[in-house]
């Protein structure tokens, strides 16, 4: 896996509740020579996949995430689960 040669840099992020059914756990990685990306992975009972975003990329999976959260009808400030 090509995130363990990176270092971690601030906290990691953990999205919702650990449960039975699985966590996504979100954080920033980067190394001296490289450009810094978002790291998310998330796991559940048939596995763990993961993705390596580079900042333009996150920002946009933040903006379409949140259209998705009005959409549906809920408030994409709110904290809850």
């Amino acid at each position: 896996m090509t995130e363990m040669t990176r270092h971690h840099r601030g906290p990691m992020h953990r999205i919702g509740d650990a449960r039975a059914g699985g966590m996504v756990v979100a954080y920033l990685i980067g190394a001296d020579a490289r450009t810094p990306l978002i790291a998310v992975r998330a796991t559940c009972r048939a596995g763990t996949g993961w993705a390596e975003l580079s900042l333009t990329q996150a920002a946009q999976l933040v903006e379409r995430l949140g259209g998705l959260v009005v959409e549906a009808g809920g408030d994409p400030g709110s904290r809850s689960d």
